[in-house]
């Protein structure tokens, strides 16, 4: 089953309003419950309260999650930019698909030039809109990007 192009369309829209540092999300691309993971482990586990927790889940899912991480890349990479590359098919029944993102910019701080290769899968909801978006990212990279974001 091929990705399907609206939603194609949705995330380059994302794409673009990242890159223009808007926190704009296009309608019908997430909802509320939408879960965002890194190499594995859910950002409601990264928030250090039990990831059941109300408050955790209205900050670490949906539109709120999304806003909570971008903000974070963008403290650590004051000028990142993401490109996509191509649309692979992840031959599951909820029409997913994984796409290669390559974010690029200059780590705050030190002014010395990152590029970020993030592999990221992503579920559909039955509605259509995104259930779960996994980044992978190369560990050395959290580190840098982390350290980065703990910089005035």
């Amino acid at each position: 089953m091929a990705a399907d192009p609206l939603l194609i369309a949705r995330v380059d829209e994302l794409i673009a309003l990242f890159n223009r540092k808007s926190m704009d999300i296009p309608d019908g691309l997430l909802d509320r419950r939408t879960q965002f993971l890194l190499n594995g482990t859910p950002f409601e586990a990264m928030l250090g309260r039990p990831a059941d927790d109300p408050l955790v889940l209205m900050i670490a899912r949906g539109a709120a999650g999304y806003r909570f991480a971008i903000k974070a890349l963008q403290h650590a990479l004051p000028d990142a930019r993401v490109q996509r590359g191509d649309i692979e098919n992840a031959a599951t029944p909820d029409g997913g698909f994984a796409v290669l993102l390559s974010v690029s910019g200059h780590v705050r701080g030190e002014g010395q030039p990152l590029e970020v290769a993030a592999h990221v899968r992503v579920s559909l909801g039955a509605a259509g809109t995104v259930s779960s978006a996994e980044a992978t990212v190369e560990p050395a990279v959290v580190a840098i990007l982390r350290e980065a974001r703990l910089r005035d």
